[in-house]
């Protein structure tokens, strides 16, 4: 038998490429090119290419035959190409498969743990599929599952062993009907004929399968390998530590599902081998003396509990070399570790020749990394792609989806109208300029009423005035031709049930027409990028499938889409997003199964966590740990120990390795992965004689990535205090601003000199500032209703009757959702019957000659140089000849306290204001009260606050301090301050940021 070993600490690819030189010679130029070489994967296929030049000094060779066996594995398996099979029913289509399982697995009442929706169907199904392709590429009969004793399991797995059953009788007489034959049964059948081929009629030439099995492999490949071993001209290549294991090890590693050789050892096992038979490969070199340390440290430090005697020898002096490379790096977040990641990265383009890779299981991390990295003009994307969901393309037809079903709420629409992809028919340009005219003018606010009916509705009620005609015309030039885009997509009702095929075919054909400019068709447009083929290729497949799926609520059709577009069915794609250049030659960013082989001078092992590396361990929903055990499919944990040879493999092979994790990931704080773990407790126990035990070097990344954004110095920044020319000082201000001018000066400068003003956010929920709106309105309708009745009373009956009929009115107006309405409408009623009952016994005492509502006024002062504002809830005439001010409140009304003393000037502003005559409508008359009615509609429906103090005193002392306060601020040079008064808290904070308040407010606190 033919068994090769290559150690851990050898770069694999180049020291194979010595090998195979040396076997075949160089001497017959064409000996080379007979040869064939199994590979794990396709890129370890093209490295071994370059390692082949290297070894052979650049010389022109002529390659051999090198096959990326991806289907030794039960994640990725490929069928190979034979003329053999041809006799088999072809396999079914993956995306077929998934839809028929789907619809079986529907079938499933939810009571027993059947799906609710169409997409959790999908979830299951997939689950479904991975499991029977498990069941087929390990070689466990699934008539076993007959056997299997329902009444040994609890009441929930034996419904779904029952159901199990039953769909899989039904899936095989679904592949016979077609006659088809299922993805994973093919490929064994594949590996299969493949090893009977070269049994019977063994290659002249040499077959080298080289670096398969590291962490295992299925039964079939196993057997393939065996053929190969024992084939003259064969040879089978395995990578491992390279350290001497006795037989009770090499046994006790085979129980450990978890340790990385024991899928190797399971393999060996199955060839009938023992490591006795591994031979060194001819290319071994003698490799660095620091490296063979490091694989035998790492190695050690992960095995099993029957060889933990290793770890009761201390010898530091021992292990201190193998530290020679390897550093630790912990972060405090992910984004923080991918920072630190970019810089070494960064570091290594320093050292001529030298190449870099983060390899991590953590797509989100290589994101990261590679948007950092392009901080420092380095280009390299994720080699393990990106999901079709995700790309730009399947974002927009997310987004469209998405769009429709939230009734063209205003956040998915304009996510939609603002996406590159969005034109519907008209130039580019025009079209951004009427959906950022629409968002401004229409969907700043409450939601509109849902639908596109309602989006026209809001938009004719936004432009209504005359002078806005010329921009009403552009916006709904922009609502028409979305309204033909999405003809016949425009609405996705819960019923009545649909094809999911008829709704694709809608939904893609939306796109098309929304992507269309005047240039290009939609369809060229939606498939034009990188993503564009592959995309279009896996919508083309997914008809034919989803006609096998039953009607489905087109409100679940979002979430079933999202779910088409991830996922196994869904391939993924490479994603450069259009940038210049070209990617990095010397800097990589790949998954696990992309770096297998691969050899590098700077290793950064990233997401080093439990959950992540290693990922959780999850035996799926259709078996449970002990049916899965009785059915004879291997124990979850034997995932573990694939990702844990790949992670030994890699850390003991390149010169220098950053084993990287973050202390944080979404917040919650994270556990180091295991092998982390035990490599950092076997060697704080590694005590010298002075009782110090060793430890992994930190990396000093961290650091330079805490210190990257940090100025050399820092030079706080003063409060704000802006001063700008008179000229450029405002002449006006309302009673009701005087109050924030004086708390906070510079929010009052922000609004009125800079004029800022901050758009309203968009789906705003209806507050309580928008129920006071409500009350203000139903008051004032109702007082100018009240105010036209002869006599100034209609009668208590109808004074009711009015006022609901002023509520209706202001609640419609509000346009709040249904929700809210219930909450308010009796409120407003409990308002209603308070203030009913406060104008019956005022008209008892005829005490009120006039009423007036909603009344503007204003007022010239500092010599007429500024002019004071104010619009008047409520003004009464009185019988005495004298006016009464009342202030309507739904929250908590100033004190007498806080007008007195000026921090609440309003009342006695607009009392100074009635006193000069300059309300409209009412001559000049002395104030006689002035009162805050408290309206909340509440358990205490009204509440009736009088100031208590005189008006006259009050109105003279405000109007005093008002001007003497424009003097300064307004017609003077008096600096804008943010918050000079601590005790004084402005009613609006919408520019506290623009203050960087919380810079110095909080200096200010301490």
């Amino acid at each position: 038998m033919r068994l090769y070993e290559i150690p851990a600490h050898l770069p694999f690819l180049p020291t194979l490429a010595e090998g195979v030189l040396q076997w075949v010679g160089l001497d017959d130029p064409l000996a080379l090119s007979r040869a064939t070489i199994l590979l794990p994967t396709r890129r370890s296929a093209l490295a071994l290419r370059e390692a082949f030049l290297r070894t052979a000094g650049h010389q022109t060779l002529l390659l051999p035959r090198m096959r990326a066996l991806t289907g030794l594995s039960t994640e990725e398996a490929d069928e190979l190409a034979l003329p053999t099979l041809l006799d088999l029913p072809p396999a079914v289509d993956a995306s077929r498969r998934q839809a028929v399982l789907t619809e079986m697995v529907m079938r499933l009442p939810s009571r027993y743990g059947g799906p609710n929706s169409p997409e959790q169907a999908w979830g299951l199904a997939t689950a479904l599929a991975e499991l029977m392709d498990e069941v087929a590429l390990e070689g466990v009969d699934d008539g076993r599952l007959s056997e299997l004793v329902p009444e040994e399991f609890a009441t929930h797995w034996q419904v779904t062993l029952t159901f199990l059953r039953g769909v899989l009788d039904a899936w095989e007489a679904w592949l016979r009907e077609e006659e088809l034959m299922d993805i994973g049964p093919r490929r064994v059948a594949a590996l299969r004929a493949q090893a009977e081929l070269w049994k019977k009629h063994p290659p002249e030439h040499p077959v080298i399968a080289a670096g398969i099995g590291a962490g295992g492999t299925i039964p079939a490949a196993a057997a393939l390998l065996r053929v190969v071993a024992r084939m003259k001209n064969g040879a089978v290549v395995l990578h491992g530590p390279g350290e001497v294991k006795s037989a009770e090890l090499w046994e006790a590693i085979g129980r450990s599902p978890t340790h990385p050789l024991s899928g190797q050892v399971r393999l060996l096992s199955a060839m009938d081998a023992t490591p006795a038979d591994l031979r060194p490969w001819p290319g071994n070199g003698a490799g660095q003396p620091a490296l063979e340390r490091r694989a035998e440290l790492i190695s050690c430090s992960l095995r099993p509990a029957d060889g933990i005697e290793a770890w009761l020898n201390r010898r530091p002096d021992h292990w201190q070399p193998a530290l020679k490379g390897l550093s630790y790096l912990e972060a405090p977040d992910v984004q923080a570790e991918a920072v630190a990641i970019a810089l070494l990265l960064r570091e290594a383009l320093e050292h001529p020749g030298a190449r870099a890779a983060l390899i991590t299981p953590d797509r989100d991390l290589g994101r990261r990394v590679a948007a950092e990295l392009m901080r420092h003009g380095v280009l390299a994307d994720d080699s393990a792609g990106q999901p079709l969901g995700e790309t730009p393309t399947g974002a927009f037809l997310r987004l469209i989806a998405q769009a429709v079903a939230e009734g063209f709420a205003p956040v998915p629409l304009l996510a939609l109208l603002k996406h590159p992809l969005a034109a519907g028919g008209m130039v580019r340009s025009d079209w951004m300029e009427a959906v950022r005219l629409l968002e401004r003018r229409a969907l700043r606010g409450p939601r509109p009423a849902p639908g596109l009916p309602g989006l026209r509705a809001r938009v004719a009620e936004a432009f209504r005035r005359e002078k806005d005609a010329a921009l009403l015309s552009q916006v709904m030039r922009l609502i028409e031709a979305l309204e033909t885009a999405l003809d016949g997509f425009a609405e996705l009702p819960p019923s009545p049930a649909l094809p999911p095929a008829d709704l694709l075919e809608a939904h893609l054909d939306a796109a098309e027409r929304l992507a269309t400019t005047r240039e290009r068709p939609g369809g060229l447009r939606l498939y034009a990028g990188e993503e564009g083929e592959p995309l279009a290729v896996h919508l083309a497949n997914l008809p034919p499938a989803l006609r096998a799926l039953p009607p489905m609520s087109a409100a679940a059709w979002p979430a079933l889409f999202d779910s088409l577009l991830a996922g196994p069915v869904a391939p993924s794609v490479r994603m450069g997003r259009g940038r210049e250049g070209q990617q990095h030659p010397r800097i990589a960013i790949l998954g696990l199964l992309e770096a297998r082989l691969q050899d590098f001078d700077l290793a950064v092992l990233g997401s080093l966590e439990e959950g992540v590396w290693p990922h959780a361990t999850d035996p799926g929903p259709w078996m449970s740990r002990p049916m899965r055990a009785d059915f004879g499919l291997p124990e979850p944990e034997a995932r573990i120990g694939r990702v844990a040879a790949d992670f030994l493999l890699l850390a003991a092979s390149a010169p220098r390795v950053v084993l990287s994790r973050a202390r944080k990931r979404a917040g919650a704080p994270t556990v180091p992965s295991r092998w982390l773990t035990r490599l950092e407790t076997f060697l704080a126990g590694q005590r010298g004689p002075d009782g110090k035990g060793l430890a992994l070097p930190r990396s000093p990344a961290a650091g330079w990535a805490a210190r990257l954004d940090m100025p050399a110095v820092v030079r706080p920044c003063p409060r704000p205090a802006p001063s700008p020319p008179v000229e450029n000082r405002p002449r006006e201000i309302s009673v009701t601003e005087v109050a924030d001018l004086m708390a906070d000066p510079y929010g009052f400068y922000a609004r009125h000199v800079l004029r800022l003003i901050p758009f309203e956010p968009l789906d705003a929920e209806v507050g309580a500032s928008d129920y006071g709106q409500v009350v203000h309105q139903a008051l004032a309708g109702w007082t100018r209703r009240l105010a036209a009745a002869p006599g100034g009373w209609p009668g208590l009956a109808t004074a009711r009757e009015w006022f609901g009929d002023a509520a209706a009115h202001a609640l419609e107006d509000a346009a709040a959702r249904p929700g809210l309405l219930a909450f308010w409408r009796p409120r407003l009623r409990r308002i209603g019957d308070f203030v009913v009952a406060l104008e019956e016994a005022a008209q008892a005492g005829h005490r009120i000659r006039r009423r007036h509502a909603e009344v503007p006024g204003q007022l010239d002062i500092a010599e007429g140089q500024v002019r004071l504002k104010v619009r008047a809830d409520r003004i009464d005439e009185l019988a005495d000849g004298s006016l009464a001010l009342i202030d309507y409140k739904t929250g908590t009304p100033p004190t007498t306290k806080e007008i007195m003393d000026g921090r609440a000037p309003q009342m006695a502003l607009e009392a100074a204001i009635a006193e000069a005559g300059g309300f409209r409508d009412l001559d000049p008359h002395a104030v006689s009260a002035l009162a805050h009615w408290r309206l909340t509609g509440g358990s205490t429906p009204g509440e009736v606050q009088p100031v208590k103090a005189d008006p006259a005193a009050l109105a003279a002392d405000a109007l005093d301090n008002t001007v003497e306060l424009v003097r300064g601020f307004l017609l003077g040079r008096r600096r804008f301050i943010s918050r000079p008064h601590p005790r004084r808290r402005p009613q609006r904070t919408d520019h506290d940021h623009l203050a960087r308040l919380a810079e110095w407010g909080a200096a200010e606190e301490s």
